[in-house]
């Protein structure tokens, strides 16, 4: 006799594949750091508790200190992280303007969306006054403002550069973007007023069109 053939049953599925130890330990320190971040915009680092980490990680505060020896160490890792994706969004946004050019408009909207988020805001304030008394967290918070300000400088030399601005005038617009949109999103935590922020911004967009066809000198 023929050996029998298998035959396929509808609607069944591979198993799933399991994840490694690696991975889990990956999957929870991202969900640690997600709840670190998020719920200093909360409540603020001075009143940041492990336990209010575990229960929004939905983790245990074992899991915590078998990845952290320190909440410090977690805040430093979360907020690192956090910054990171600043440096990561102004770098995205050279390399938009690379591929296609950034209009005005297109390019405060993408540092409004990726580097003056509400989140980074609060979270960035709260930690340099938080930082004062600490010198190990005094080091971690200045040290990434170095960094994130750096490539905000940069972004500008590359995108503002091209316009013909020189790379000190392409730097000071720059500072002027980026504190103006910084202001912004603290007044819109105080007093939300969306139409207002929408024509903060519009009017942003115009203060760089005017500066870079020469409007509006320095």
């Amino acid at each position: 006799m023929k050996a029998q053939q298998r035959k396929s049953v509808p609607g069944a599925t591979r198993a799933t594949r399991r994840r490694t130890q690696d991975e889990r330990s990956a999957a929870t320190i991202e969900n640690l750091c997600h709840a670190t971040v998020s719920l200093i915009a909360e409540v603020g680092y001075a009143n940041l508790t492990t336990t209010m980490i575990a229960q929004r990680a939905d983790a245990s505060r074992g899991a915590i200190l078998h990845h952290f020896e320190t909440r410090t160490d977690l805040v430093k890792r979360a907020t690192g992280g956090m910054w990171a994706s600043v440096v990561e969004a102004s770098t995205a946004i050279r390399a938009e303007h690379r591929k296609e050019g950034l209009k005005p408009d297109v390019f405060i909207q993408r540092a409004w969306t990726g580097l003056m988020t509400d989140t980074y805001v609060s979270v960035t304030i709260d930690m340099m006054t938080a930082s004062r008394g600490d010198p190990d967290l005094k080091q971690h918070v200045e040290g990434w403002m170095r960094r994130m300000f750096a490539s905000y400088r940069c972004t500008a030399r590359e995108v503002f550069g091209t316009a013909g601005l020189s790379a000190d005038e392409a730097e000071t617009l720059m500072l002027v973007v980026t504190s103006s949109l910084r202001g912004l999103r603290v007044g819109q935590m105080i007093e939300p007023d969306p139409q207002k922020a929408r024509s903060a911004l519009a009017l942003l967009s115009d203060l760089i069109r005017l500066r870079l066809t020469g409007a509006i000198r320095p």
